[in-house]
């Protein structure tokens, strides 16, 4: 079994696409830091106060439109319950290459996750298409065994690419925002409340937390790529679900239907370093919510696999 992963390994980091991917998830991490420069949110100047206090009365203007959706309003209360614990304590907001990697952590993991599932939805679809399963097959390894192994490969290239963009954002954001700030505490609203954590716990937290969405994107192209022949169409359709379902978890947020929706639930952040989607929601929940829903996809990839004619 362990070969056999090692095997699929090789295969994965002998394509040029592979490097290819790893340099888009560099230059995605460079966006990501040019955005947040871009937009003015890194720097204040001696009039932090007033910038601070004209924010908050726009985003309290905003909050109260007719139109405005549930997460824009939950999303505006807790940046003003930032902003006025700012103006009470007298601390200027400042950027860091900790702080960047932290507020950046959700969108990373997303990024990672739609370059990632490239591989997934062309691991096993591949194999087929190219007749090139037969040689696999007429080795000593089982189906099972060649399934697993494909799987877990997967998982491991994603991991990979977690580490490599922790460190490329920490790394860069340090040459742009300064690497000081480790033992800061990081802060986060929770429960209508401004609480506070170590810089690091959060920083482990922000990638480790959101790494369900990662492996629920990555199996479910798997399966795709298990059940059709055509890579293109595992690529494609696997991303556009994988895209549709964060988009849907973000603008949805607080609608009492998203509790049983497993994408709300690919963000263990909340449970620790925020509030939840919806109220009533707890770990427990998620994490059954998650489990049930691997399972199920492997309960259809893994048969179809195992049963699949090879041509």
């Amino acid at each position: 079994m362990i070969q056999l992963i090692r095997n699929e390994n090789m295969k994965i980091y002998k394509r040029k696409r592979t490097w290819f991917i790893i340099i888009l998830l560099i230059l995605y991490v460079l966006i990501q830091m040019a955005n947040l420069k871009s937009s003015g949110m890194t720097e204040y100047n001696e009039g932090w106060k007033t910038l601070l206090q004209h924010e908050n009365s726009k985003l309290t203007r905003d909050a109260a439109k007719s139109d405005a959706l549930p997460i824009e309003k939950k999303m505006a209360a807790e940046k003003i319950l930032m902003n006025q614990y700012y103006l009470d304590h007298n601390i200027a907001p400042q950027s860091n290459a900790w702080s960047f990697t932290v507020s950046q952590s959700r969108n990373l993991i997303v990024g990672i996750s739609l370059l990632a599932l490239i591989v997934a939805g062309d691991i096993v679809a591949s194999e087929f298409s190219a007749g090139t399963i037969k040689f696999l097959l007429t080795r000593s390894a089982t189906r099972s065994k060649i399934y697993f192994s494909k799987y877990i490969a997967t998982l491991l290239f994603g991991i990979f690419l977690v580490l490599l963009t922790f460190l490329a954002a920490i790394f860069f954001g340090g040459l742009m925002f300064g690497f000081k700030g480790i033992g800061d505490p990081y802060l986060f609203v929770k429960d209508q409340t401004i609480q506070q954590a170590d810089m690091i716990q959060a920083l482990l937290g922000g990638f480790l937390f959101n790494i369900p969405f990662m492996v629920i994107v990555l199996t479910f192209a798997f399966m795709i790529s298990a059940a059709f022949r055509s890579v293109t169409f595992s690529i494609v359709f696997s991303m556009l679900a994988a895209i549709a379902g964060f988009v849907l978890s973000i603008t949805m947020n607080g609608w009492p239907w998203t509790k049983y929706f497993v994408f709300s639930s690919t963000d263990l952040n909340p449970y620790f370093f925020g509030t939840t989607p919806v109220e009533g929601m707890t770990l427990g929940f998620s994490l059954f919510l998650l489990l049930l829903h691997l399972v199920a996809m492997h309960l259809v990839s893994y048969p179809i696999f195992t049963k699949r004619d090879v041509i």
